[in-house]
């Protein structure tokens, strides 16, 4: 494997930047000083990027450098046989400004006039930032997103209900496996999981999350909140009787039925994290006004990895590499949009939940 070189970490740094955006060389040096792991001048640098433009791949205008589009090409060839050595938070950024642009139409599909909480990255800091001034974030359009990839925006989590909405727009089921648990053991949890809701006529989307777990998404024909049904009572919470409520114990309800089948591995409590390390949670929490999840096709902003829809038939053989973003970019291309949520009708579903909540 080559080693990184100067010239490669200066070049991370531009890449990163939107087109014609020049930044000082007081900037870069800070950034090569850390990202090559040794302490730079400002004139070594100046010295650094005046052999980087002779090559064409950096231009300067009033002592500030920007990567010119011959640079971003050798820079897009480059990158891959030193990716170990690079800055990684840049490399998710510069990947996800690679890979965004190809899956644009999906992830608006999810996220459009709807509140949309944004994981920026940055060195070693990451932070989801949920409004701009007083407002929450809503996105619109395609310069919406770019504007966020702009500001190391990577990850776009939508809210699971419209702005002032009092009902959810999708029953979500998150698989959240504990530590201790396999990738495989969360394979099954799901499988049992969708044979569950399809007994009932539900046919979920299933996608990865982007790091170590899965979800199934469903979209339910409109309906109202059965008139006999009275919220399952927990020890942790005081609940309301509403669709948010009964929504979250349609996951408990199948965690439920999935724990007949497989004793022991999963739970619906989410209190004491340390208590579930060996098991796989059903994560009934998110189904909540302002509760939020993290869009089909978006980038996880700790692992690099896209949350991509999976067929059933693939789930047994998928392993974590596939949710690279060039590979899904390539299944993009030739497959489209993969996460088809068909509004199903929940009346059978509903029936056993409220007689479940009984008990």
């Amino acid at each position: 494997m080559p080693k990184a070189t100067l010239e490669d970490h200066a070049l991370m740094t531009l890449a990163i930047k939107r087109r014609g955006k020049f930044v000082d060389v007081p900037h870069i040096q800070e950034k090569l000083s850390r990202d090559a792991g040794e302490k730079f001048s400002e004139e070594g640098t100046r010295e650094l990027l005046g052999g980087i433009e002779k090559k064409g791949w950096v231009e300067s205008k009033a002592g500030e450098y920007a990567i010119t589009d011959a640079g971003r090409k050798y820079f897009d060839k480059r990158w891959r046989g030193v990716r170990g050595q690079l800055n990684q938070d840049y490399l998710k950024v510069y990947r996800a400004k690679q890979y965004y642009p190809y899956v644009m139409d999906a992830l608006l599909e999810f996220c459009r006039d709807r509140w949309v909480s944004v994981f920026r990255l940055f060195t070693a800091r990451a932070w989801l930032q949920r409004k701009l001034g007083p407002k929450y974030i809503t996105i619109k359009s395609v310069k919406d997103v770019q504007r966020w990839l702009d500001v190391h925006g990577i990850d776009f989590i939508p809210y699971i209900h419209r702005p002032n909405s009092d009902s959810p727009d999708w029953l979500v089921i998150d698989f959240d496996a504990g530590k201790k648990v396999s990738i495989e053991k969360t394979k099954q949890a799901v499988k049992v999981a969708h044979g569950v809701l399809s007994s009932y006529g539900i046919e979920p989307a299933i996608k990865f999350s982007g790091s170590r777990g899965f979800q199934m998404w469903a979209q339910l024909k409109p309906h109202e909140l059965p008139r006999d049904y009275r919220p399952k009572q927990l020890k942790t919470e005081r609940r309301e009787r509403n669709l948010f409520s009964f929504y979250a114990d349609i996951v408990r309800f199948v965690e439920s039925r999935v724990a007949e089948r497989l004793p022991g591995l999963t739970t619906a409590e989410t209190a004491k994290k340390e208590a579930r390390v060996d098991k796989v949670l059903f994560d009934a929490s998110i189904i909540k006004p302002m509760g939020d999840v993290r869009a089909p096709y978006s980038m996880h902003y700790k692992t690099g990895l896209i949350s991509m829809p999976l067929e059933l038939k693939e789930l047994e053989r998928f392993e974590l590499e596939q949710a690279d973003p060039e590979l899904v970019v390539k299944r993009y291309r030739e497959r489209g949009n993969e996460f088809a949520l068909r509004s199903a009708d929940g009346r059978g579903l509903f029936e056993a939940v409220v007689e479940w909540c009984r008990v």
